[in-house]
């Protein structure tokens, strides 16, 4: 492969995730393949766009036969859907199987037949739901504890057998295997939305910055106290780009802080940075709230090098790219 311009493919480039890594191979100057089901993507400037159905394994002889780096964002998930298990089950299990796991065995054929450096894939701390109640730090490489009677039972079942998969399929052509757990990955959305049941929602933590930023009082959902990680974009751009330089076979890594924010600390950090000191807060533990867990980033810091970025800076450079990139009129909103 090329020592100098290196070549990086990504799989669900038109989503959010797969916006942000783009935007940064790109401004290193690498030669960036993005492949996505949209008809097509106008403002990722120097990006050279595939419209691609991956349930298809037909559609992949269009792509590039040698690639130094695949990262795999690929999938369907519920906050993406147009139904759910509550509107149309049968539906929805099966956009689970033809993408997540169908889609997902047509990418690993397609490295197994290329020459290609490193394989990484991005999964679920879905996996993990079951251990979130322990408040304890979690480890990199436990086994799956997934919740069967939650929301994302199937999409984490699709998730975990999607990376055994690639564990089984990368190495057998002597490509690195890198599979990075994500939980929420807070950053600046193109479009400040989710599906909810196939319903259009707006995200909740932009939902408490635009509160903030109008002056309005904060309410505290639930326990106060429970700590969560609160991972910005920057961190997966970081743990991508040093699992790509590292020297290491591959790994399973969480994309975390380590940090442990609790639910008033984050509501009351947004307040302050947003806000202003005359704000208020109210405190609702009946209302429900998300939970999470935090992560143990030890094995990524010894290991590869990483610096998370934790709560303060991460709201401040939100804060900056909010009001320099002039988001609430693209999203329609005063301020």
């Amino acid at each position: 492969m090329s020592q100098n311009k290196k070549k990086i493919l990504i799989f669900g480039v038109s989503g959010n995730s797969g916006r942000y890594v783009a935007k940064h191979f790109i401004k290193q100057g690498c030669e960036v393949f993005g492949v996505g089901r949209r008809k097509e993507v106008t403002d990722l400037e120097g990006l050279n766009y595939l419209s691609l159905d991956i349930r298809n394994s037909k559609n992949f002889s269009s792509l590039p036969d040698e690639v130094d780096l695949v990262i795999n964002f690929a999938g369907v998930q519920p906050a993406v859907l147009n139904s759910s298990e509550k509107t149309d089950l049968i539906k929805t299990l099966r956009e689970y199987v033809d993408t997540n796991l169908s889609g997902v065995y047509n990418i690993l054929e397609y490295v197994l037949k290329s020459k290609v450096g490193t394989y990484i894939y991005s999964t679920t701390h879905r996996d993990y739901e079951l251990y979130w109640n322990d408040n304890k730090l979690l480890d990199n490489n436990l086994s799956p504890n997934i919740n069967y009677s939650g929301d994302h039972a199937m999409y984490a079942i699709s998730k975990v057998a999607g990376q055994m998969m690639g564990d089984y399929m990368v190495p057998l052509k002597d490509t690195r295997c890198f599979n990075l757990r994500l939980p929420m990955i807070f950053m600046v959305p193109e479009k400040p939305y989710f599906l909810f049941n196939g319903e259009k929602k707006t995200m909740p933590f932009l939902k408490l910055i635009h509160e903030a930023i109008k002056g309005n009082d904060l309410e505290i959902w639930g326990n106060p106290n429970m700590p969560r990680d609160y991972v910005y974009i920057d961190n997966l751009i970081n743990m991508v780009q040093l699992c790509f330089d590292s020297k290491i076979k591959g790994g399973t890594f969480s994309v975390g802080t380590g940090e442990g924010v609790t639910t008033e600390r984050f509501i009351k950090s947004i307040g302050k940075i947003f806000g202003s000191s005359s704000i208020s807060y109210s405190y609702h533990p009946e209302k429900l709230t998300y939970k999470s867990a935090v992560y143990n980033v030890k094995d990524q810091i010894d290991l590869l090098g990483y610096e998370p970025v934790l709560l303060q800076e991460m709201l401040l450079l939100m804060k900056k790219k909010i009001y320099e990139g002039d988001y609430f009129k693209k999203w329609g909103w005063s301020n």
